[in-house]
């Protein structure tokens, strides 16, 4: 590879070939966690109703939750109150579970699973009475539980 001539005047390939490689030897030496907390948290915001998505959410959540020794909450709103809608069939994912089951093992694991109380009423058109067993809604505990500090947050 040939450098532009101005810059090859001003840099000695050799340089440039140093600072490569000096780049490459730190990069491991970066931090993991740029705000350099330890997590103990990790809280998964679900929107979509899509149930690639969540089924993704669910397990990634439920992996990053164990694998890190970590508290996990799934917390369903806009859309996603669809899909702890007792109510409603819980529509079933590619590996032939439905997302109520992956939701009961992911509760079993451990993890919490919220639904936003004013998503339900104006999206879902749900009570309290029609979430999947094990979920609850609280005014403000999506709010409190994604604030709280050494949280992870993720979204889908």
């Amino acid at each position: 590879m040939r450098l532009p001539r101005q810059l090859s005047r001003s840099v000695p390939p050799l340089c440039i070939l140093w600072i490569l490689c000096f780049g490459v030897i730190l990069l491991p030496a970066v931090p993991q966690q740029a705000d350099g907390m330890q997590h103990k948290r990790v809280f998964t915001s679900v929107t979509t109703d899509d149930v690639n998505r969540a089924a993704m959410a669910i397990k990634f959540t439920q992996s990053v939750m164990q694998s890190r020794n970590m508290q996990g909450v799934l917390f369903f709103n806009v859309y996603g109150v669809n899909l702890v809608n007792a109510s409603k069939p819980s529509p079933g994912y590619g590996n032939g579970q439905t997302i109520a089951t992956m939701l009961k093992e992911f509760m079993n694991a451990g993890g919490v699973v919220m639904a936003c109380p004013m998503c339900m009423e104006h999206v879902g058109h749900m009570q309290q009475a029609d979430l999947l067993h094990g979920v609850t809604a609280v005014k403000g505990g999506g709010v409190k539980a994604v604030s709280m500090p050494d949280t992870m947050v993720l979204s889908y």
